[in-house]
Order: C-alpha cells, then structure tokens, then sequence
C-alpha cells in the first residue's frame, strides 16, 4: 500500500527557483499534500518566482554573502561534474521519486550515481527538439541512450508528441500531461476596447514576430489606433540582437513606429493581457505557448499557425480565436478580429471558458496519478 503522501524531488539544473513554470508546479503539488524539495545547482542570483514556503529548496551552487564559499562554489561548478553533488544531495533527501526537467537534469541524477529511485523524465519542448539538440553527436546518442533505460516513464505535453518519442526511445512508457494554465479571477473587460494586439514571448526568430508585423502592416492605415505590444526580452546574443534590428528596421521602413511597440519585460503582464484585445503567438512550433494560453485564460481571442505543435490544441478553430495558414490569411483573421468587437467578445468567452481544461487542480491530479503509476511497478 503507497503512502499517501510523496516524498517528490523536482530538478532543474539551472535558475530553478526563478523559473515561474517550475515554482508552480511545486506549490500546486505541495498543495495536494506531498513533501516537495526542489533541487538546482546554479550560481546565478536572479529573483525568485511566487513559491510556497512549505517546498524545500536548496541550491547546491548558490551565491552567498561569502565571498570565500563564492569563490568555492563558482571553482566547484568548473573544475567538477554536477554529478558529484547531486550524488550526495540525492542521499540526504532520500526521495520516493525524482522528476527531471531537462535530460541534462537527468544525467546529473544517474550519471555515475548508484541508486534505485523511479525516475520520471520531463519533455518541456517538442521532443524532435529535444534530440535534434542534445543527440546530434553520437557520442550524446549514446550516452542519453544509456541514462534513458532508467527512466520509469516520460511525460510529453502534447499527445502529437508521444510518437516522436517512441521512434527515439520505444521502451520506456510515455504520458501526456499538459502544462497547468492558472486561471485568474480577472477576465477581460469588453466594455473596454484596448485596441491592441499582444504577444508574449522571448524576442527570438522561433517566435516569429517579424510574421505578425508583416501580417499588420496592410492594416495599419485602416486601423490608425491599434497597436501591437511585444512583450518579451532580448537574449544577449549577436543572433538574438540580430533579430530584434531587423525588427525594428522593418517597422520604421514602414513608418510604424507608433503602432508596433517593443515594451520589453513586464512584471504585470496579467494587466497587459486584460487592457488588450487579441492575443497573437505565431510561432511554428511550441512546447505548450503559455503566451498564448495566458491570454485565451483571461478572456482574449488568439491567433496562431494551423501547423503549429501545440499552438493548434490549444487554440480552438473559429471558436477561441482562428488558426491561420500564412502572413496573408494572418491579415485577414486579424482584420475580422479588430473590426468586431461582438466576435472578439464571444471568442474570448469561449477561450476562458476551454482553458479551464488545463486547470492547475486537473493537471496536479494527472502528475499524481502517473507518480504513483511509477511507484506501484516499481515496488511490484
């Protein structure tokens, strides 16, 4: 008979305790009455996200106030495998199960370690991704192929996903979870007209701004008091500070400069969301699109690619927004959009109304369904 509470590691390697996704998932698990210590080994000292006090977390290479152990722990993460520090923490905590973020999560919890703890591994992107990164080499290929046979299941986000997998990995079971969308008590207004299209994402090539600017310039002079807001930073990378300039070059060539904004990081983006009025993700791929599914939570029609992973599960065809093929029919959809505020209001009625689907208390009760899955063969 399992216990009825958890004794669950979460590990990511890096900025754990800043990464929004992660915190939640620890508090929501929390909440449903499990013992949750979340584990990273990363020296960067950025902002914790919201995180509930009951969730143990400990940094094995966190900055501190000395600067002597500062100095350790930088020396330590350079000169020796994170392996080695796992390996010790993994002894101290004792759990009843790991769950891994990222393989490299997984490899610092088995590589060279003897234990005997289920693991589940996480698939946070759209698994061809994953391999086409980190099982380019042979030697990678290898290596992940081997840590993989101790991995008890792995959870992908998408059921479009559970295919790609198995090509790669046939023998170990694969779950669908999605990723849980809290859904707030605010919801847009539609007696207030934002005029205004939002996109929430990093500013990177993957999230194809440049196809919705290119999709909003033949609106522009018809729509002279809409505007699009990209929310999102600038990696700093001569790829990703390539990308923003033609940006920006693209939208003063086209004398936009007062409609196509660049606001940059927001620390209210719920606000944002509700003093919009369309929400836009025209990525052609995604891992789940939290900017997208953000924004239909709080009550706005989307926008997104037909052929989009993820983007079109998410979003429901002429029912929660529309599902476009390329920049021209963009432009159309967009322009159906901002010249009817009736249709935008019934779509984002029925946004809100299906992303509850994806409720944090529906997706914490499928984690802990396939926990303890994992444990009841693993204790066969």
């Amino acid at each position: 008979m399992l216990q009825q509470s958890l004794k669950i590691l979460l590990t990511r390697d890096r900025s754990a305790f800043s990464t929004k996704w992660v915190c939640n998932f620890a508090t929501n698990l929390v909440k449903a009455g499990h013992d949750v210590t979340l584990l990273c080994d990363s020296y960067e000292n950025k902002k914790d996200a919201p995180i509930s006090d009951k969730v143990t977390k400990i940094n094995l290479s966190g900055k501190t106030k000395n600067p002597l152990l500062n100095l350790w722990h930088r020396l330590r993460r350079r000169l020796s495998l994170p392996t080695w520090r796992f390996g010790r923490a993994l002894k101290q905590i004792n759990p009843d199960i790991i769950i891994c973020y990222f393989l490299q999560d997984l490899f610092n919890v088995t590589f060279g370690i003897k234990h005997d703890i289920p693991i589940i591994l996480m698939m946070h992107n759209p698994p061809d991704e994953v391999f086409a990164k980190h099982l380019k080499h042979r030697w990678q290929k290898k290596l992940y192929h081997r840590l993989i046979k101790r991995v008890a299941a792995i959870q992908v986000l998408m059921p479009e996903f559970v295919e790609m997998v198995q090509t790669e990995f046939p023998d170990v079971p694969v779950t669908v979870i999605p990723n849980q969308v809290p859904l707030p008590a605010e919801q847009k207004d539609y007696g207030i007209d934002g005029k205004t299209i939002i996109h929430v994402a990093q500013i990177a090539a993957a999230k194809r701004q440049r196809d919705l600017i290119e999709a909003f310039i033949p609106l522009a002079k018809d729509f002279p008091d809409w505007k699009i807001k990209f929310f999102g930073k600038v990696k700093n990378s001569r790829r990703h500070k390539k990308y923003m300039a033609g940006l920006q070059q693209l939208v003063t060539e086209n004398h936009l400069e007062n409609q196509i904004l660049f606001p940059g990081f927001s620390h209210n983006i719920t606000e944002e969301y509700l003093n919009s009025e369309i929400v836009a993700l025209p990525s052609y791929t995604e891992g789940f699109g939290y900017g997208l599914a953000d924004g239909l939570a709080l009550g706005l029609p989307g926008i997104g690619y037909d052929f989009a992973l993820a983007i079109n599960r998410i979003l429901v065809n002429d029912k929660s927004g529309y599902l476009v093929k390329d920049i021209p029919d963009m432009t159309e959809k967009l322009r159906l959009l901002m010249q009817n505020h009736d249709l935008r209001q019934k779509m984002g009625e029925f946004a809100r109304r299906d992303m509850q689907k994806y409720a944090p208390e529906t997706v914490i009760a499928a984690w802990v369904k396939l926990i303890r899955q994992v444990l009841e063969n693993h204790n066969v």
